[in-house]
C-alpha cells in the first residue's frame, strides 16, 4: 500500500474537529443492522474494531468501555489523538491510538485482522490516493463476514450546496491570515455578500440560497472541517459501491434505521418504482433520487451469510431492547419527506408502556410480545415498531454484561460527571446495558453526582447542583426565564430533581448506569 501522507496532511487542522457522539459506529448498532436486513455481519461478542478518522475519538472510548473487544483508532491530529487518549485512560480497556496518516498507519506490520471498521465522514474529505488506501486496507484488513460503517456526502442532495461551499472556500483563502474564527466569519461574510446581490444564481437555486442562509447555525469548529479541507469529494452512491466492490464489499443497509419506512420519504409512486428495482445498487441510486440525499451512513459487508427467515426470525426474537429515555421523551410523530408520519397508537401506546414496565428492565422480542397490549398485535406490526424505535434513538438493542464492562463504564462516567463541573462538557454517558453512550444532558450529569455522593432528597439533590452554579455562575431555567434568586433557583432545581429521582433514576439503572 502507498503512503499518503502528502495528500491526507490537506485536512483542514486550524481549529479541532466537534466533539460528537454516533451510537451508530458501534458493535451493537452494526449487529442489529445486519439483523434487520438479514445478512448474517459477524461480530464476536470481543469484537476487533478500527475507527479510521476517529475525530476527538467520543465514540471510540465510548464503545471501548461499554463493549468487550479490542478498539483502535487512527487520525491525523495529534490534538484530537491526545483528546482520545485521555478518555481512553480513564478506564482499564484494550485501546490503541495512532497519530498518523492512512498510508503510514495501512503499512505497519503489527495490525490484526478486524471484525468491524468505520468511518464517519471521512470519505468526503480524504483525496483520491486516500481513499484508495482506504479500499486496500478494507480489502486486506476486515474479516470474511466483518462489518463496515461508512458515511459520506453525497449526491445528489449536495448539488446546489456545493457552489456555497466553493464560495465560502474562496472568502476563506482571500482571507489568508488571521485567527482561524475571524477568517471563516470571513468567509461567512463573503458568501452573504454574494447571496444578497440579486445575482441569478442564488435567485433561480433557491434552494442554495436557503443553504447560505443556514451556515451561521453551525459553529466554526464545524464549518472548518465540513467545508474548508482542500480535498472535497461528494459522490454518487453508485460510485462508492463501486470502489468497495473492490474491496469484496457489498452494501447491507442503511445505518439509519427510519430510512426503512418509505410511507416518511417516499410518494406512492416512488415506492412503485422502487419496488420494480432489483439491483441493490439500482435501487438506492434511484432512492436517492426521489429524497434528494444528501447524507448517507451506510453499512457494507464482506462475504457476510444470508440469513435464512427461520434464523432471522428466532434471532430477532431472542433480541433484548432497552429504552434510552423515559416514556414522556418520546415523540410519536415523525418528520420526513411525507411531511408528519402519526405512529400507530394502538401498536406504539402498549409496546412503549410494556417496554418501560418493571423500572425499564430490558425485554427480547418474545417477553414483549407476551406482555399485555401487546399479545394481541401482529409479530411483524411489533417487530416494525421496534425497530422504528431504534431508528428514532429512544431504543436500543440490550446486551448482557460482564462486571468488568461495568467497572470500565464506571471509571468513564466518573470522567464525564467531573467534567460537569470543570469542562470540556461531554454529553454521553457510557452505558453497559446498550454497549454504547447514552445522551444525557449536563443537569442530569449534575444530579446523578449529588446522587452518587449519598443525596437522596430533591432538596438535597438541589441545594448540591445550587453550590455548582454559584462556583459557575449559571442558573435554573423554567419555562425559558433564568433564575434570579436563590429560592426560585432552588424550587426550579427541586422541581428537575423530582423528575430525576421518579424516572431518570430508574432508567439508568436499568441501563447500569447506576
Amino acid at each position: 500500500m502507498s503512503a499518503s501522507r502528502g495528500p491526507q496532511s490537506r485536512h483542514y487542522a486550524e481549529l479541532e474537529y466537534t466533539a460528537g457522539y454516533y451510537h451508530e459506529l458501534g458493535p451493537a448498532h452494526l449487529r442489529f443492522c445486519g439483523l434487520v436486513a438479514g445478512v448474517d455481519i459477524s461480530v464476536p461478542e470481543a469484537p476487533t474494531c478500527l475507527e479510521l478518522g476517529m475525530g476527538q475519538g467520543v465514540s471510540l472510548a465510548l464503545h471501548a468501555a461499554a463493549s468487550d473487544g479490542d478498539f483502535r483508532g487512527v487520525d491525523i491530529n495529534p490534538a484530537h489523538v491526545e483528546h482520545a487518549r485521555a478518555l481512553a485512560t480513564s478506564f482499564d480497556g484494550a485501546v490503541q491510538l495512532y497519530a498518523e496518516d492512512f498510508g503510514t498507519f495501512a503499512a505497519r506490520d503489527d495490525l490484526p485482522q478486524f471484525d468491524i471498521i468505520t468511518l464517519h465522514g471521512v470519505w468526503s474529505w480524504v483525496s483520491d490516493d486516500s481513499r484508495r488506501v482506504i479500499v486496500a486496507l478494507l480489502r486486506d484488513r476486515l474479516k470474511p463476514g466483518g462489518g463496515v460503517y461508512l458515511s459520506y456526502n453525497c449526491q445528489p442532495g449536495w448539488a446546489s450546496r456545493s457552489p456555497v461551499r466553493h464560495l465560502l472556500k474562496l472568502g476563506h483563502t482571500a482571507r489568508p491570515a488571521g485567527a482561524p474564527e475571524a477568517r471563516i466569519e470571513g468567509a461567512l461574510e463573503f458568501t452573504e455578500d454574494v447571496a444578497a446581490a440579486d445575482g441569478r444564481f442564488f435567485a433561480e437555486n433557491r434552494p442554495a440560497a436557503s443553504h447560505a442562509a443556514s451556515l451561521r447555525k453551525v459553529g466554526a469548529q464545524y464549518l472548518g472541517h465540513e467545508y474548508l479541507n482542500a480535498d472535497w469529494h461528494v459522490p454518487y452512491f453508485s460510485e462508492v459501491a463501486g470502489a468497495l466492490a473492490d474491496a469484496d464489499l457489498r452494501f447491507v443497509t442503511s445505518a439509519r434505521l427510519l430510512d426503512r419506512v418509505n410511507a416518511l420519504h417516499l410518494p406512492p409512486a416512488g415506492v412503485a418504482l422502487l419496488d420494480r428495482q432489483k439491483d441493490p445498487v439500482l435501487r438506492e441510486s434511484v432512492r436517492d433520487f426521489l429524497v434528494n440525499q444528501q447524507f448517507r451512513p451506510d453499512v457494507f459487508a464482506k462475504a457476510a451469510r444470508t440469513l435464512s427467515p427461520a434464523e432471522q426470525t428466532a434471532r430477532l426474537d431472542a433480541q433484548a431492547f432497552v429504552l434510552a429515555c423515559g416514556l414522556d421523551e418520546i415523540d410519536f410523530q415523525l418528520t420526513g419527506g411525507q411531511g408528519e408520519l402519526v405512529l400507530p397508537e394502538a401498536t406504539y401506546g402498549p409496546l412503549a408502556i410494556a417496554l418501560a414496565s418493571e423500572d425499564f428492565r430490558p425485554k427480547t422480542t418474545t417477553a414483549l410480545m407476551a406482555a399485555p397490549g401487546v399479545s394481541g398485535l401482529r409479530r411483524s406490526d411489533v417487530i416494525a415498531a421496534l425497530i422504528n424505535l431504534v431508528g428514532m434513538g429512544v431504543l436500543r438493542p440490550a446486551q448482557t454484561f460482564t462486571p468488568e464492562i461495568r467497572a470500565r463504564c464506571e471509571d468513564y462516567n466518573r470522567l464525564v460527571l467531573d467534567r460537569a463541573v470543570t469542562g470540556p462538557h461531554l454529553n454521553h454517558m457510557a452505558s453497559p446495558t446498550t454497549g454504547g453512550g447514552i445522551l444525557t444532558p449536563r443537569s442530569a450529569q449534575l444530579f446523578l453526582r449529588a446522587w452518587l455522593a449519598g443525596a437522596r432528597s430533591t432538596e438535597e439533590i438541589a441545594l448540591s447542583v445550587w453550590d455548582v452554579f454559584q462556583t459557575t455562575d449559571e442558573r435554573a431555567f423554567r419555562n425559558g426565564s433564568g433564575m434570579v434568586t436563590r429560592e426560585d433557583n432552588l424550587s426550579a432545581l427541586g422541581d428537575m430533581a423530582r423528575r430525576f429521582l421518579d424516572q431518570t433514576v430508574p432508567l439508568y439503572r436499568a441501563l447500569a448506569i447506576l
